[in-house]
């Protein structure tokens, strides 16, 4: 009886033997896949054309996401604030007024819409707007020119500076706890957040094509702070940094990134660009505090004289990394993590950060 036990259970290993060695592959583990097996890496998408209707279209405002570009147009009595997503073709309607809207800008935060809207020549009204379409803030201001600076952390926190005919101004602090419009007694009215209650600008003393000096300015107290540097005529900051952009002569710019008390993190230099009367200064775009898109002219010169003959730089530490060439000197505005951006007057070119490519992304139907 074990010995008929036995044979079964031999059997049993046998078969079971059998049966595996016919699952098992043919090719060796340790032996390469064919490369035409090997899976490519994704194309990267080719932006959608918006083709716009020129007795509607009236301007490409700000970025809403990382794909969606807003722009706004004048359709049946209305002005809309509408969305064109550049990698899948999709338009919609984010918000729309009775009121000419003259700008619109989205909040870094991505939560809120600022919509400057006029009905008069010589007023604005500006309102903030919520992603649901509500109005949640709403100030009047006595202006021909409005210049705004939304605070980057708090987008309760606004700054406006209101021109008059003769180019005077007033600027002033908008508080959306309460609703408040209180003037800010500072003399720089492109003055930039650089806290909750402290603004940081340029104050001249002499001939713009000279320079000036930063300031820092609080407002609660009224205090004012004076960051040792001179010939400075451009600055930007974001959070805990400042970027400077002195002029020493007449065909070098000065670039150097900074803590808020003035210690030099990083430093380069770039073709000096002027406009006859002041200096050409592009537009910086931050990636953190130490990270930034700037563009710069091949050489230095006058403006007029430049057509396209502007770069595109990622600064890293001080070190340059050209990304493109052959821009015009128009505004640059980059999507929310920077993947593309939009440049020129009518920021009709797409610039894909990503594989360097540039792409004309508007067409106007006739």
């Amino acid at each position: 009886m074990k010995r008929i036990w036995y044979l079964l259970l031999v059997s049993v290993f046998i078969m079971s033997a059998c049966s595996k060695q016919k699952v098992q592959p043919s090719v060796q583990p340790d032996i390469e896949e064919p490369s035409n097996l090997v899976e490519k890496p994704a194309e990267p998408p080719t932006p959608h054309v918006f083709k716009a209707d020129p007795s509607s279209f009236h301007f490409i405002a700000d970025w809403l996401t990382d794909t969606r570009i807003l722009y706004v147009e004048k359709d049946e009595g209305m002005y809309k604030v509408n969305y064109f997503d550049i990698e899948t073709g999709e338009s919609g309607l984010v918000y729309k007024d009775e009121s000419f809207i003259i700008d619109v800008l989205v909040h870094p935060s991505r939560d809120y819409l600022l919509v400057h809207t006029s009905e008069q020549a010589n007023a604005a009204v500006v309102k903030v707007i919520g992603m649901d379409g509500t109005i949640q803030h709403q100030a009047e201001i006595d202006s021909i020119e409005l210049s705004v600076e939304w605070n980057r952390d708090n987008p309760d926190k606004i700054l406006f500076a209101a021109f008059q005919e003769d180019w005077s101004f007033d600027l002033f602090a908008f508080d959306g706890l309460d609703d408040s419009l209180s003037v800010v007694n500072f003399d720089d009215p492109f003055s930039k957040w650089a806290s909750n209650d402290r603004i940081m600008g340029l104050l001249f003393n002499g001939h713009p094509l000279d320079g000036g000096e930063v300031r820092l300015f609080r407002l609660d107290t009224e205090e004012t702070r004076t960051i040792e540097m001179d010939n400075v005529i451009y600055h930007d900051v974001f959070e805990d940094s400042l970027v400077v952009v002195q002029v020493n002569d007449h065909d070098t710019f000065n670039y150097t990134v900074r803590n808020l008390e003035g210690t030099v993190i990083a430093g380069w230099t770039l073709p000096a660009v002027s406009n006859y009367s002041e200096w050409v200064t592009p537009e910086i775009e931050w990636l953190d505090g130490n990270r930034l898109i700037v563009k710069s002219a091949e050489k230095s010169g006058q403006l007029d004289e430049m057509a396209s003959g502007f770069n595109l730089y990622l600064i890293e530490n001080g070190n340059l990394e050209q990304l493109t060439n052959g821009l015009d000197a128009g505004p640059l505005k980059c999507s929310p993590s920077r993947r593309y951006c939009v440049n020129g007057y009518t920021s009709d070119e797409l610039i894909d950060m990503k594989t360097k490519e540039k792409h004309k992304w508007i067409e106007i139907d006739n």
